[in-house]
């Protein structure tokens, strides 16, 4: 079962991973421009966090945790996905 912690965190990942291949000249350009579509529309950081906010207290229990822990972004060249 995953967690709300996992949960985030691969989100987070997720994003940052999007954004990396993104930004990558050695990836060809088709992934790129996949990448870049799939951010548009991608939840930012900050949307994540919203999210977890809102959903507290659900009678469904929390999907996601509301903590960040900036080691999720460790070995990713940017700051995640944030507009």
């Amino acid at each position: 079962m995953t967690t709300p912690t996992e949960r985030t965190r691969h989100l987070v990942q997720a994003g940052a991973f999007l954004r990396e291949l993104r930004g990558n000249r050695k990836v060809p350009q088709q992934v790129r421009d996949e990448a870049h579509r799939l951010l548009r529309h991608y939840p930012t950081i900050s949307d994540i966090e919203h999210i977890a906010s809102v959903s507290t207290g659900s009678i469904f229990g929390n999907p996601l945790t509301t903590e960040f822990d900036p080691d999720w972004l460790r070995g990713y060249n940017n700051d995640g996905h944030r507009i």
